[in-house]
């Protein structure tokens, strides 16, 4: 099963790089949000702090939820819904691979093509605003291990909003209230630490949370190495418990499939 679920990600992969027009506007779109983040960011603070952030540090965060924003909303989503929606998953249903892990594969295969882009913007920013470094070596390590959970964690929550296709029969608001709901719990609009206090609860309850907020707050060391691998090990946990609770949501609803003629 693995040389297929490589297979399947290889095909998204490719599908995504073959449009090289998208691929280009994805980085500079990214590229343009990002400076006027920091355009903004960079009045607001001046030479004081807000929320704990201080100019350099708030660069960092910046740069931080552009590299992970770029991979959190690079699966393929409306590649997952389609299937649903234009009733390929009657097909699907009767080829011997588990549905849950070809659209994992697939989706985390149009991931890994948005990483050169992610990579691109993100040397770019810190050649460019010189925003603070790492608090340490492990800091810098652990930092990486929770961008990489971003991976499982996005096909996660998008697989269970693809699955409420199986109701809706859209999908278009729901892939609109997911991106406001990322954006916002992530911390990626606005830090969680300028909210109130629980809002903060709400979105550390939230797996939005583990986007953005987790990999910064350890890379700026709001953490310590305790606390950081608390956080991963949360993400982590998210992780498996999306996929199990897709799984049980799939057993259900896949049951509403009609095909004709039987």
């Amino acid at each position: 099963m693995a040389s297929v679920d490589l297979a399947l990600a290889t095909i998204s992969f490719k599908r995504k790089i073959a449009y090289k027009s998208t691929w280009i506007f994805s980085v500079l779109f990214g590229g343009w949000s990002l400076l006027a983040g920091l355009a903004v960011w960079s009045h607001l603070i001046g030479d004081g702090e807000m929320g704990g952030y201080d100019w350099q540090a708030m660069k960092a965060y910046l740069i931080i939820g552009f590299l992970t924003s770029t991979l959190a909303w690079a699966g393929s989503d409306w590649e997952m819904a389609n299937r649903i929606l234009d009733g390929l998953v009657a097909v699907d249903l009767t080829k011997p691979v588990d549905f849950q892990r070809a659209r994992a594969g697939e989706y985390i295969g149009g991931m890994v093509a948005s990483v050169p882009a992610a990579i691109l913007g993100t040397v770019a920013a810190v050649l460019l605003f010189r925003p603070a470094g790492p608090v340490s070596p492990v800091a810098a390590i652990l930092t990486a291990v929770s961008v990489l959970l971003i991976f499982p964690l996005a096909f996660g929550f998008s697989y269970l909003c693809v699955l409420a296709c199986f109701v809706t029969q859209r999908f278009l608001g729901i892939q609109w209230a997911k991106d406001s709901m990322v954006a916002f719990f992530s911390g990626m609009m606005v830090p969680l630490a300028l909210m109130p206090a629980w809002l903060q609860t709400v979105s550390w309850a939230m797996p939005f949370v583990h986007l953005t907020t987790t990999p910064a707050s350890i890379y700026l060391g709001r953490v310590d190495t305790a606390g950081a691998l608390g956080l991963i090990a949360a993400e982590a946990a998210w992780a498996v418990g999306l996929w199990v609770v897709g799984r049980l949501i799939w057993s259900q609803l896949v049951k509403k499939v009609t095909v004709h003629g039987g």
